[in-house]
């Protein structure tokens, strides 16, 4: 897990990101150039981690933020992170 946030970390300054109000466009950046043909939508939860992530981070820390932001339950977060994190790494790869 850790190696996909640091490698998700990295890949933060070649995507803009653009806040609609009730989600956040992530658009990637070829030479310089924003590629509208590729782009990643985030919901609320999501684009929270976006902007939040840190290459010192792991699960229990992504955990324990979000739970901190939303008032939710360790337990009903932990999965739902995992996930998202690695379909997020394999979005930002691809």
């Amino acid at each position: 897990m850790n190696e996909l946030i640091n490698s998700i970390y990295a890949k933060k300054n070649q995507f803009i990101c653009r806040d609609t109000g009730e989600e956040m466009i992530l658009i990637r950046l070829e030479n310089n150039v924003a590629d509208f043909n590729q782009y990643l939508t985030l919901n609320e939860v999501g684009a929270f981690i976006w902007e939040n992530i840190e290459p010192s981070d792991d699960e229990g820390s992504l955990v324990a933020k979000i739970c901190a932001e939303f008032d939710a339950e360790q337990d009903e977060v932990r999965e739902d992170v995992k996930q998202f994190v690695s379909k997020l790494h394999l979005h930002l790869h691809s």
